[in-house]
C-alpha cells in the first residue's frame, strides 16, 4: 500500500477526502486510518485533512520527489470541510467518467473568479414574471467599460490590447473596484492543446483561458424554489466576467480560439439526485433564453451526481457525457 501517493493527494486545492472519494481513484482506503495512525491526518466526522505534522511530511516528500507542489490548510469549520470534499469528489466523478483523448482536463476546486464592476441583487437583474431583466446593463459602470473597451470580434485582433497595469490604472480612474465570487469546480478543457502550443501566450491570460472551453460548475441545493434569485444572481456574475474577458482582457481571443473555433462557456448546477435535477430544471427553464441573451454564447446545464456515479465505461469527450446525462436549460445554437 502506497502511504505516501496518498499523502500527497492533501494539496492546496484538495484538503479534504474521505474513504468514498480515496476509492473512487482507485486507492485503499485503508491508507488514510494508517496516516492517521502515524499522525499525518485528523479525521472529523469521516473527512481527512492534514494534520500540522502532516503538513511538514508532504513538504519533506515533495523535496525528495522534486514535487513543485503545495500542502493543503485544512478549512476551519466541518461545513467548509464538507464543501471542500463535494468539490474534491465532484472533479473525480467527472475526471471518471470522460477521456478527453488528445486534450488536457485542467480542474480548479473552489476557484474565485474577478468580475467588475462589483454589482449585487437587484443591482444586477430583476425579475418580471418568467422574464429577467438583466439591470446590469444600465449600470453606469458597465456602460464606462463598453464605451472605453469598445473594440470586440475579430476586429479586436488588429489592435493592441491594453496591458494589465494600463486596464489597472483605467478602473482607478474611474473608479471601478471588482468582486470575486466563487466557483466550486472551474474546468478548463483544452482540445489538442499540443498544437496551440505553438502559439505565444496572450499577454492578458493571466487565468489561462484562450484556446480553452470553460466549465462553471455551481453546487445546486434544495429547496430550489427558495433559491431562484441566489441562481439567477450567480449567472449575472457570470455574465459580468464574460463581458470583463471580452472587452477588457481578451477582446478577440475569449469567444474564438487561435484556429477560429468556438471557444465554449457553459455554466453547470449539480445536484445529488436525478430527482432533484428534474426539479431544477422546472424551475429555471421557464426563464428561458432570457437567462443567457446578453451575455452569449454561453449555454446552462444541470446534471446530478448520481448520473455521474452511474458511468461504468469512460466517454470520450465531455460533450459525449453530457449527451447522456445532462438537461439543457439555455443554449447558444
Amino acid at each position: 500500500m502506497d502511504y505516501e501517493t496518498i499523502l500527497l493527494l492533501f494539496d492546496k486545492n484538495h484538503p479534504c477526502w474521505d474513504e468514498e472519494t480515496l476509492v473512487l481513484i482507485g486507492e485503499d482506503c485503508r491508507g488514510l486510518k494508517k496516516l492517521e495512525d502515524l499522525g499525518f491526518l485528523e479525521a472529523d466526522n469521516g473527512i481527512y485533512t492534514l494534520s500540522e505534522k502532516g503538513r511538514q511530511a508532504f513538504k519533506k516528500l515533495c523535496l525528495e520527489q522534486f514535487i513543485d507542489e503545495e500542502p493543503a490548510t485544512s478549512p476551519k469549520s466541518f461545513q467548509e470541510k464538507r464543501q471542500s470534499l463535494w468539490r474534491t469528489r465532484l472533479q473525480v466523478l467527472l475526471d471518471n467518467s470522460f477521456t478527453s483523448r488528445w486534450g488536457l482536463k485542467e480542474f480548479y476546486p473552489g476557484k474565485a473568479l474577478k468580475y467588475m464592476p462589483p454589482l449585487r441583487g437587484n443591482q444586477i437583474f430583476k425579475l418580471k414574471d418568467n422574464h429577467i431583466d438583466w439591470t446590469y446593463l444600465c449600470h453606469e459602470s458597465v456602460v464606462k467599460i463598453k464605451e472605453h473597451f469598445n473594440l470586440t470580434g475579430l476586429k479586436a485582433r488588429e489592435a493592441t490590447p491594453p496591458g494589465i497595469e494600463e486596464i489597472k490604472a483605467w478602473m482607478e480612474e474611474n473608479e471601478i473596484s471588482c468582486e470575486s465570487f466563487v466557483v466550486d469546480l472551474f474546468f478548463l478543457s483544452r482540445y489538442d492543446f499540443a498544437y496551440y502550443m505553438q502559439f505565444p501566450k496572450h499577454p492578458n491570460d493571466i487565468l489561462g483561458l484562450v484556446n480553452a472551453d470553460r466549465f462553471f460548475f455551481f453546487k445546486a441545493s434544495p429547496s430550489f424554489e427558495d433559491h431562484i434569485k441566489d441562481y439567477i444572481e450567480t449567472i449575472g456574475k457570470v455574465h459580468l466576467f464574460l463581458m470583463n474577458q471580452r472587452h477588457i482582457f481578451l477582446p478577440g481571443y475569449y469567444d474564438l480560439d487561435l484556429a477560429d473555433q468556438d471557444s465554449l462557456s457553459w455554466v453547470i448546477w449539480v445536484t445529488e439526485t436525478e430527482e432533484e435535477a428534474l426539479r431544477l430544471a422546472g424551475c429555471i427553464k421557464p426563464f428561458g433564453q432570457s437567462l443567457i441573451e446578453p451575455a452569449k454564447p454561453m449555454d446552462i446545464w444541470i446534471i446530478s451526481a448520481e448520473k455521474l456515479k452511474e458511468i461504468k465505461e469512460k466517454q470520450e469527450t465531455l460533450f459525449d457525457l453530457f449527451s447522456l446525462i445532462a438537461h439543457p436549460v439555455a443554449r447558444t445554437i
